[in-house]
């Protein structure tokens, strides 16, 4: 019975920690088909008002490169 509540206790912990991690993953898909996840948030303007973030829509940017 031991083996079966580690197996669950492992399998929960697995889990947790794949939700806790993935909201920070940002994917990036290139014009060749290849694809690279990368761990982090992507940066923001903390001086625009919600409103101005709205209008701007989706940007995307290359990983390495410094935004504008």
């Amino acid at each position: 019975m031991n083996t079966r509540l580690l197996k669950t206790f492992t399998l929960a912990t697995a889990l947790c920690l794949l939700v806790t991690l993935l909201p920070g993953c940002t994917t990036y898909t290139w014009e060749d088909g290849s694809k690279e996840t990368v761990l982090g948030v992507p940066a923001e303007d903390e001086r625009l008002t919600e409103e101005e973030r709205r209008a701007q829509g989706v940007r995307y940017r290359k990983p390495g490169e410094i935004p504008e």
